[in-house]
């Protein structure tokens, strides 16, 4: 045993024998910041040859060698399946795992089909463990008890559950893998270790799913950005042990760069518990919520050519004076704003979540018609939600009224008594013009591939219901689809009576009662 490491060894094996815990015990003798979830191994409770094995693996991290790993002939059944999957040219999910084994000069990895989700694991016994050691920066070593999985990372074996590099003893997370931006002004990328350690223990022995791993979290346009949410991530004990800022070129021929890192603290506090179902999500802040932006006012950016899954889902933060986008996510808005700390003493007050708009999704059809706002944050209370849908509601009747004083060449207040006075049976002779000239509009989007001329088509279509705005020509297209829709469901008196309607909704009669509009005739005033 290394002589530096003795004496916080002999203060905490002194201490176990006086009850105290040896891992607590060591931990505090100070050394490498080692994960909650890892214990340190008692190297006099080992039988011999392990303490021979843990003995050697400390005194190469004490000198500063390098770890040699050894990786055994694998399983026919692992390269058959691996063979498999490069037929069908798909990567396995499983990775390529392994199984590691101590050795006194290093470890020797069985590559395996199937890595800590396989089961066979109980609350009782949780797998066989590794001796790591761990050299800090002040020379002192540390040995913890490393669950037995291995991963392949970018030509690269790493310790499944810490991210720390196999043949290492840094005990330091391995670098995020190299990645693309997805579009030229998005340079600055955060990235976040998403660590298998909660509060103390160990994830993924006993159950299926995720694996401790690297995520983007999104792509900023500035540095400040991107900080500002990787420190976040890191302000709390958590999931996420470490965050990166990486810089990308103004083009995918330059290589990344890492420019900032940030790590959890030891004494950090822990994240707070979100809300229960029902409590209010983020504190509102004082005054109004700002109105949201205009749909033209939140782009979507141009992504580089082959870009097949893009960040299009934006945060947008007000900064009181206008709405910015803050940072271009895969659908985690809603996670940032909470790490962030959106609302009353946070670094906005508000915010909302843009993304991509797929009004035919209920038919399984995912072509994208321009954006959509998804969400804001805080969230809404009910009180809230109830006056902005009333005033939705009271902003498509003046827009009505609007429309009928412009196209009838009459006042607003004439225009407001029209509809008073011809009550339920002209609003339907109005909806059914409306519903004329929005199947025509549908008619003509759907025949368009995604792209901007269906795009405008769809928010031809927005105008159309929310503001009662007339696309070009809408006597044409109204009367073309009616002419092409099949009369076999309805009488040609019917089709005849929805072209009426339709004549109305565009230019309404200066006379309604001598028209014979519905709602102004006198026999139906009488019945």
């Amino acid at each position: 045993m290394p002589k530096r490491q003795s004496t916080a060894a002999k203060k905490a094996r002194a201490a176990a024998r006086a009850g105290a815990k040896y891992t607590a015990v060591l931990r505090e003798a100070g050394g490498a910041q080692i994960p909650l979830h890892l214990a340190l191994i008692e190297v006099d409770a080992l039988p011999d040859e392990e303490r021979i094995v843990v003995d050697c693996l400390r005194a190469l991290a004490a000198e500063g060698e390098t770890i040699r790993l050894r990786v055994a002939e694998p399983d026919p059944e692992v390269l058959e399946a691996r063979m498999r999957a490069e037929e069908k040219g798909i990567t396995p999910q499983w990775h390529r795992w392994a199984s590691v084994q101590a050795a006194v000069d290093g470890y020797v990895l069985r590559e395996t089909q199937y890595g800590p989700n396989r089961s066979g694991y109980t609350s009782a016994h949780r797998g066989p463990r590794v001796p790591v050691p761990v050299r800090a920066a002040d020379g002192t070593v540390s040995v913890v008890a490393m669950p037995e999985w291995a991963r392949l990372h970018e030509g690269r074996w790493i310790w499944e559950h810490t991210g720390w590099p196999l043949d290492s003893v840094s005990g330091q997370i391995v670098d995020p893998p190299q990645e693309f931006s997805p579009a030229p002004g998005l340079r600055w990328q955060v990235a976040v270790w998403l660590d298998l350690g909660h509060e103390g223990k160990v994830l993924g022995e006993d159950y299926g799913g995720g694996t401790s791993n690297w995520s983007t979290v999104g792509w900023c346009t500035s540095r400040d950005d991107a900080r500002q949410i990787a420190r976040a991530f890191t302000a709390y004990r958590g999931h996420h042990a470490r965050a990166d800022v990486i810089e990308h070129g103004t083009d995918n021929g330059v290589v990344s760069m890492t420019r900032d890192t940030y790590l959890t603290a030891p004494d950090a506090p822990a994240r707070p518990q979100p809300p229960a179902l029902g409590e209010p999500r983020g504190t509102l802040a004082a005054g109004p919520r700002p109105a949201s932006p205009d749909r033209s006012a939140i782009p979507e950016p141009s992504w580089y050519q082959g870009e097949k899954h893009p960040p299009n889902a934006t945060l947008t933060v007000w900064t009181g004076t206008g709405w910015r986008p803050l940072v271009h996510t895969y659908w985690q808005s809603a996670n940032i704003a909470a790490v962030l700390g959106i609302g009353a003493g946070g670094p906005y007050e508000w915010a909302e979540s843009w993304g991509p708009r797929h009004p035919d999704r209920d038919s399984h059809d995912w072509t994208q018609e321009g954006r959509e706002l998804t969400h804001r944050f805080p969230e809404p209370t009910y009180q809230e939600r109830t006056k902005l849908l009333n005033a939705a509601r009271q902003a498509r009747e003046d827009a009505l009224v609007t429309a009928l004083a412009e196209r009838g060449t009459i006042s607003r207040e004439q225009a407001a008594a029209r509809l008073v006075e011809g009550g339920e049976q002209y609003r339907q002779v109005l909806d059914v013009g409306q519903a004329v000239i929005s199947r025509a509009l549908h008619t003509a989007r759907r025949a368009l591939p995604e792209g901007p001329e269906r795009t405008a088509v769809r928010h031809a279509l927005d105008d159309l219901m929310d503001r009662h705005v007339l696309p070009a020509d809408a006597q044409r297209i109204a009367g073309e689809q009616l002419d092409s829709e099949i009369e076999s469901t309805r009488s040609p008196a019917t089709t005849a009576w929805c072209r009426r309607a339709v004549s109305e909704y565009i230019s309404p009669a200066a006379d309604p009662v001598a028209d014979g509009v519905e709602g102004f005739r006198p026999d139906a005033a009488a019945s």
